[in-house]
């Protein structure tokens, strides 16, 4: 049962890729290049167009940012680890760069330095509970539980309605065998915001978990 409960419910790394609440102006490209990255086909053709302009301008932070971003969703993820490097070093100062680099290292398995960056991303915006959701998620993944809900927890304090931190605090619930507190976890996240896409999981995930506790236990002995 419970290995098909993970294979079920192990959606705990619902990273963010940007972290920051608040759009950073710092990395927003004019309204020109965005236009034509837009009226490209694909996101390889946009990575294209990016390198040519940073031929001219190496040291475009928004352009260095959205290389990044873009090489994380096309799965280059040591390319996305210099993209965002060079953003950091143009400016430290920049927190949504720290914590797409702990996205990425959090995505390749590295999962110490994610750790590193997210913890760098928290030192500059400390009460950024989507960055403490990651943390948790890390955590999560190293299987230090009481890390983990110490992370989601906080999230929580700053946040009451974050629903990345009901339902990951859920997901460690429910890992742990605690069903009924990892329903209670998904059913506060599926009222904060019924119809988004963790609404929707939290309440596929309550189902699953109730068929489970109540599914009758087969007889082993193969006794009557």
């Amino acid at each position: 049962m419970k290995n098909l409960l993970r294979s079920l419910l192990l959606l705990a790394t619902v990273a963010c890729l940007v972290g920051p609440a608040s759009a950073d102006p710092r990395t927003d490209l004019p309204a020109d290049v965005q236009a034509k990255l837009d009226a490209k086909p694909d996101d390889l053709t946009r990575i294209e167009l990016i390198r040519e302009l940073l031929a001219d301008s190496p040291d475009d932070i928004p352009l260095n940012f959205k290389l990044g971003n873009l090489y994380f969703d096309t799965g280059q993820y040591a390319d996305a680890v210099l993209a965002y490097r060079k953003v950091i070093e143009l400016d430290p100062t920049i927190v949504g760069a720290h914590v797409n680099l702990g996205s990425v290292y959090d995505e390749m398995g590295r999962l110490d330095d994610a750790l590193a960056s997210y913890r760098k991303a928290l030192e500059i915006e400390p009460n950024e509970d989507r960055t403490l959701n990651n943390i948790g998620n890390v955590y999560f993944k190293k299987r230090q539980y009481e890390k983990a809900i110490e992370s989601f927890d906080k999230a929580l304090e700053i946040n009451p309605k974050s629903q990345l931190a009901h339902y990951n605090m859920a997901i460690l619930f429910a890992d742990s065998g605690i069903f009924r507190e990892a329903i209670a976890e998904w059913e506060a996240c599926a009222a904060i915001d019924p119809d988004s896409d963790l609404g929707s999981r939290s309440r596929d995930n309550i189902e699953i978990v109730k068929q489970m506790m109540t599914a009758e236990v087969p007889d082993l002995d193969g006794g009557e």
